[in-house]
C-alpha cells in the first residue's frame, strides 16, 4: 500500500498526530492541536511537517535528494552543504491541495528556471513573506488543504474567538485520522534518520534557518 493510498498523506497526518511527533509546548511557539486539547512546539511541528512531504514524494519515487557540498567562496576552506531536491518521474496522485505537491511544484520552478533548487530555497519561497512566527504558515498551508478536502471546517466571523484555532476538525475526521496507521509515515522520519543521517541533519539545519531569514 502506498503513501497516496491513504485518507491522509504525511503531512496531513502529523499536523493531525501532532503530538506523536513533536514535544508538548505551552510557550510563545506553542500549536494548539486539532484532535486534542494538547499543545506542542509549532516550530518543530512544522519542520517535522515539511520533512515528511519531502521525504514521502522520495517515497513515491517523484523526487531525488541530494547532499552537495560547496566552498563558502574561493579564499576559503570551509564547506556549507544543501539538500537539493529535483522533480523525477511521475507525480503521485497527493489527493487535493497538499503540502507535498507543493514542494514538489517549488522544486520544480527552481530546478527549472534558477538551479538552487535546495530545501532551503524551496522553503524560503513556500513562506512567502516575513513573519513573526513563519513557521505558522507551513501548519496553514496544510490546515487550508485539509479545509479544501471537506476535512476540516474553517471558523470565520464572531464565531471565531469561541474556538482556540481557527478550524474544527469533525468527530469523523478525527477517527479516520486516528484509524489510520501511524507506521508508514514514522517509518519515513526514522529511516532517513538511520540511513542517511547527513540528508536529515543538512535538511532540518535548513529548514530551521528558512524560518529564522523569515522571521520579523
Amino acid at each position: 500500500m502506498g503513501l497516496t493510498d491513504f485518507s491522509f498523506t504525511p503531512s496531513e497526518f502529523i499536523l493531525l498526530h501532532g503530538d506523536k511527533f513533536a514535544p508538548e509546548a505551552k510557550n510563545k511557539e506553542s500549536h494548539q492541536l486539532l484532535c486534542s486539547d494538547g499543545m506542542v512546539n509549532g516550530s518543530y511541528l512544522a519542520s517535522m511537517i515539511i520533512a515528511a512531504a519531502i521525504l514521502a514524494n522520495e517515497e513515491e519515487g517523484a523526487l531525488s535528494i541530494e547532499v552537495k557540498h560547496q566552498k563558502k567562496n574561493v579564499f576559503s576552506s570551509k564547506q556549507t552543504s544543501h539538500v537539493y531536491i529535483r522533480p523525477v518521474g511521475q507525480p503521485p496522485n497527493w489527493s487535493g491541495y497538499t503540502l507535498e505537491s507543493a514542494i514538489l511544484f517549488t522544486a520544480g520552478q527552481f530546478f527549472a528556471v534558477q538551479g538552487e533548487y535546495n530545501v532551503y530555497n524551496v522553503v524560503f519561497s513556500l513562506l512567502m513573506e516575513d513573519h513573526k512566527d513563519p513557521w505558522q504558515k507551513i501548519i496553514e498551508i496544510v490546515e487550508w488543504g485539509l479545509a479544501s478536502s471537506n476535512w476540516l471546517m474553517p471558523v470565520e466571523g464572531d464565531a471565531a474567538s469561541a474556538f482556540l484555532t481557527p478550524f474544527i476538525c469533525p468527530e469523523r475526521v478525527r477517527e479516520l485520522a486516528f484509524a489510520q496507521p501511524l507506521e508508514p509515515v514514522r517509518q519515513l522520519i526514522t529511516n532517513c534518520k538511520r540511513n542517511t543521517p547527513e540528508v536529515w541533519n543538512t535538511m532540518l539545519a535548513e529548514i530551521d534557518q528558512a524560518f529564522k531569514d523569515r522571521k520579523i
